[in-house]
């Protein structure tokens, strides 16, 4: 009686394929949990300081275009950024 209530798993028996899919739960629970910690600090750090430049250009583009600075003062402020 046994003997077929085994076969009916497959051979693995009822602990092979419980274990196997607890494993499933367990590997994908811990995926889960790296990407959540992972998108966390991803978004704590975004003040990388070359981020800051490109910021700080585009702001002396703006000012520039709004003719608040002249040509020059555009370029000396531009090289000082680099």
């Amino acid at each position: 009686m046994f003997s077929r209530f085994y076969q009916g798993f497959g051979g693995y028996g009822m602990h092979g394929y419980g274990m196997g899919f607890m494993g499933i739960f367990w590997i994908l629970l811990l995926i889960l949990f790296v990407l959540v910690i992972w998108k966390l600090f991803s978004n704590s750090q975004k003040t990388n300081p070359t981020s800051n430049k490109d910021t700080a250009l585009e702001l002396l583009k703006k000012e520039f275009a709004k003719g608040n600075i002249t040509e020059e003062e555009f370029e000396r402020k531009k090289r000082l950024l680099k």
